[in-house]
This record gives C-alpha cells, sequence and structure tokens, in this order.
C-alpha cells in the first residue's frame, strides 16, 4: 500500500463548543497529514459548520460537513460518513476527545505491517481466508480531565474473552474499508453499543483485530460521580452490551447467560456447564497432589468454559502466601522468562484493570491445575514427550494457539501449593542453568518467544512486578515505578511514547 488515506468521521450532538475546538486542534496537528475530516451533526445551529471553516482555511477541500436529516444515533451518523467517505481507512473520533500528534502516523505504521503480511508468530487458523486489507485497529488510551491526562489504559492484543466482558477496547477505532464493504454498516438497532458490537461481529466472523501500543486517544471524561440520570443511562448501556455479547456467544452454539455487575463498567457471562459428566471422555482434568484447591466443582466450572468451540486448555487462579496471588496465568517475556501475573498484589484489592478478577486469554496457564479439550489433545498428539512439567504444558499452549484455540484462565477456580515457598518461576530461573526441557522449549519457540507476548501490553512493566502501575496499591511488594507523573496523571510531552521512556 503506498500510503493510508484517513477518513476522520466526528458525530456531533449537544456539543460543547470549547471541547470540539480543542478535538479539532488535535486534528490539525497531526504529523501524518494524508486524511480529511467528516463532521456529521445533530445539533439544532449551524454553529459547528461556522466553527470547522475558520479552523481549516487551508485545507477546506478536505473538510466536509453533512447535517443529518434525523436524529437516529451515533451509528446512523457512522453510517453516513462512512457512505460518502473517500478514504481507505475509517476512523472514528469522539467529538470531545483529543488525537495525539501521532495518532495517524502510528496507524499508517500498523496499516503497513499487516498489510506487508507480518505474521505475531502464531499461525492464524484461517489466515488464508483473509483479505490483506481487512482489518480493525485500535490502540491505548488515557483519560481527558479539564486539562489533566490521568488513567492510562494499556491493553493487551485482542483478548476475546476479556471483551465479551467489558468493553476495553472503547469507541476510538480505525476500520480498514475493505472491512466495512465486508461486515456492512453499523447496527442502528443498538442506542450505546455500536462500536462494540461491530468488534464482535468481526471477531465472530475470524476477520483480524490489530492492536497499537501507544496512549494515542485521550478520552474526555470526568471525575464526578454519576448521578441518577446518568447512572440510569450507564445501566442501560451495560445491559445492551452483555446482550449483544450474549446473542454471539448463542450464535456460535454456546449456552450461556449473564449479569450486569455493580460496578456498570463490565458484566459477566455464566457458561452452561449442565452437561458435564465426571470421568467423561471429553476432557483431561489434571490436577498435581501438591495442589489444594479451596472452590468447589472446579472441574464443572472450567468445563463450562471449554464448552466454547476455541478454547482448549482452562487454568486456574493461584493464591500465594498472606492473601496474595501466587498467579493468574503466566506471562512470556522476550528472553523466554515466564512471570507469574499479578504475583504478590492483595486477592481482595483491585488489579490493574480489574483484570486479576475477570476470565481472560493468556499465553499459558499454571501447569498445577488445568483441563484440556480431549479432541484438541488428540489432534495435536498430546504433550511433547522431549519436555516435562509447566514446559510440556506451555509448549502444548503454543500448539493449540497455532490451530486456532485459546488459553484461558478463570479466577472463580481457586487453588494453592501446599508449600508455595518453594515455587519457581521462569522457564529459565534466574541463576540457574537451563535443564535439557527448558533447551528444548526455547529452541522450538525462541523465535515467538522473541516478539513478546501479546497479551500483555509492551508498555507496562515486566518482571514479578507486572501489572502495578505508579498510584496502584501494591499490597506486599514495593516496587519501583517504570513511569514518572505527578500523582496518576501524565503530562501532556508523554503523548504516545513508550512508558519506559516517560
Amino acid at each position: 500500500m503506498a500510503g493510508a488515506y484517513f477518513s476522520l468521521i466526528v458525530w456531533t450532538s449537544d456539543t460543547n463548543m470549547d471541547q470540539f475546538k480543542d478535538m479539532l486542534e488535535s486534528i490539525d496537528e497531526q504529523d501524518y497529514r494524508e486524511f480529511e475530516l467528516y463532521i456529521l451533526d445533530d445539533n439544532p445551529t449551524n454553529a459547528i459548520e461556522i466553527v470547522i471553516k475558520e479552523f481549516f482555511p487551508d485545507i477546506v477541500d478536505k473538510v466536509h460537513y453533512r447535517r443529518l436529516k434525523k436524529k437516529a444515533g451515533g451509528a446512523y451518523a457512522y453510517n453516513v460518513g462512512a457512505h460518502f467517505a473517500e478514504g481507505d481507512h475509517l476512523v472514528f473520533v469522539g467529538q470531545h476527545d483529543r488525537l495525539s500528534g501521532k495518532t495517524l502516523s502510528s496507524l499508517k505504521e500498523k496499516v503497513d505491517e499487516l498489510c506487508g503480511h507480518e505474521e505475531d508468530g502464531i499461525v492464524n487458523a484461517m489466515k488464508d481466508t483473509l483479505n490483506d486489507n481487512s482489518y480493525l485497529i485500535y490502540t491505548d488510551h488515557d483519560e481527558l480531565i479539564n486539562l489533566d491526562r490521568r488513567n492510562p489504559h494499556f491493553k493487551p492484543d485482542f483478548n476475546k474473552e476479556i471483551f465479551l466482558q467489558t468493553n476495553y477496547i472503547g469507541e476510538f477505532v480505525c476500520i480498514s474499508k475493505e472491512l466495512y464493504k465486508k461486515l456492512g454498516s453499523f447496527n442502528e438497532k443498538a442506542k450505546c453499543a455500536y462500536i462494540y458490537e461491530y468488534i464482535l461481529r468481526a471477531c465472530f466472523k475470524n476477520q483480524r483485530i490489530a492492536h497499537v501500543p501507544g496512549l494515542l486517544y485521550h478520552k474526555r471524561t470526568t471525575d464526578k460521580p454519576l448521578n441518577k440520570e446518568e447512572r440510569a443511562q450507564a445501566n442501560y448501556s451495560c445491559k445492551e452490551h452483555l446482550a449483544l455479547a450474549l446473542s454471539y456467544l448463542r450464535q456460535s452454539g454456546v449456552l450461556c447467560d449473564g449479569r450486569v455487575d455493580a460496578s456498570l463498567k463490565k458484566w459477566h457471562i455464566d457458561y452452561d456447564d449442565s452437561s458435564f459428566r465426571r470421568f467423561g471422555g471429553d476432557y483431561k482434568f489434571i490436577k498435581e497432589e501438591k495442589v489444594t484447591l479451596f472452590t468447589r466443582n472446579n472441574a464443572k466450572k472450567m468445563y463450562g468454559y471449554l464448552c466454547q468451540p476455541d478454547v482448549a486448555v482452562v487454568g486456574i487462579r493461584f493464591w500465594g502466601r498472606g492473601f496474595t496471588y501466587d498467579n493468574a496465568g503466566y506471562i512470556l517475556s522476550q528472553d523466554g522468562t515466564a512471570y507469574p501475573a499479578f504475583h504478590g498484589q492483595r486477592i481482595f484489592g483491585d488489579t490493574y484493570e480489574g483484570w486479576g478478577s475477570m476470565p481472560r486469554d493468556v499465553f499459558t496457564v499454571d501447569g498445577g491445575c488445568f483441563m484440556i479439550d480431549a479432541k484438541v489433545y488428540r489432534m495435536l498428539r498430546g504433550f511433547d514427550t522431549s519436555l516435562s512439567g509447566q514446559d510440556a504444558l506451555t509448549d502444548f499452549c503454543i500448539r493449540a494457539r497455532a490451530r486456532g484455540f485459546r488459553t484461558v484462565v478463570i479466577p472463580n477456580c481457586i487453588g494453592r501449593y501446599k508449600r508455595p515457598g518453594e515455587r519457581t518461576y521462569g522457564i529459565v530461573s534466574a541463576g540457574e542453568e537451563p535443564t535439557a526441557s527448558q533447551l528444548r522449549l526455547i529452541e522450538k519457540h525462541g523465535e515467538l518467544f522473541a516478539k513478546g507476548d501479546g497479551f500483555y501490553n509492551s508498555n507496562l512493566p515486566m518482571g514479578m512486578e507486572n501489572y502495578i502501575l505508579p498510584g496502584m496499591e501494591t499490597g506486599a511488594l514495593d516496587i519501583p515505578s517504570k513511569i514518572e507523573t505527578s500523582g496518576n496523571s501524565l503530562s501532556e510531552e508523554a503523548e504516545s511514547e513508550p512508558v519506559s521512556q516517560i
């Protein structure tokens, strides 16, 4: 692709003019200039039209204003914008939000990567059926409260299990025109969750969903508590998101139900486990003798998640000493070391983005207790006998993912090693010579390890202190910061640089 041309689409309704001008200013400051701007106006006056003509006198031919004929919501407005857009990529921007100066250039780099056939080291089972120009891209974002940037949301590469429980991706997405033609228009029946529904549609149709790990979008919000009307609106939005997630799961043959979380920011999916049979032949449940389980019906709960057709391995959460996490899955570093996720953090505290207490896709789970789909086990011909213990499970998870399957860790099944102080972590433990099994694993998958763990954002701290940022309660750990901020606020100069460079 010689050069991506972006159509920035903005829907304006009940617009705050000062914040709208701030958004326009951020567009005018883009270092990549191959774009057009489409404004879809739902306001009762023509004040928006006057402002954009004053703001972009030099590129008036690239700025388009259209007054909407009916007030039918954001999905309708975005469909109108997509219909008239001339760009090969559609970028949907909130009317009061800001872009980083590097947003479009960073999206351009990701477009070049996607169209250059670069892979993440795992062969997508459906890649031969994908059009190279069909994809959806999202980025990290932080929150803009008055003049302060706060609460950086460093996201993983697409994590289906998290996405089924909360819209962690947000509303800022870039959709290739080819994908829009393939998937069709936004669902205008959705009042709040039309972006979420579109991403679900892309996911369940096995389209590529790519991620740019950088703070490229600044979401305008407030730190004031919700009033009664706002809580009612948030509750409606949460229920609509939940209904859409359940609908897509049921269409794929998964029996499930759900409920809205009290936070009104996420929802819970309950997978049907009624077909579970103890000692059934459609799964393999493995537990080491040195592991004690604190929760009941663990195999049945794990089986419920295994009933999803694309899940091959289900693991559990492990507790350590003093009511802390031992691990909730593992993070693979680029040197091949496996770090226990959320290790040392308080189990009654709130982990980063709440992910410690949410089912999520992970690179690999703890070999002390897990369940495997029997048909996937036979398909992959079991474990590699040249590997042992955790290495064999990690290798199995990698090979399963290469065939299009997922590995999920669930927090409502809890175990503990009888002697947690004797645990060692990492494929290669610090200060020790690697075993034959570890050397074999690195030989098989070293190139993949070098690309990093896509389920863990590269801007977050790596090591035993993972998933901890300044301002977060660390519990038993005192972790040095990798990001210098005032409180939990990011400076304007930070923009989209990696955290380690801020």
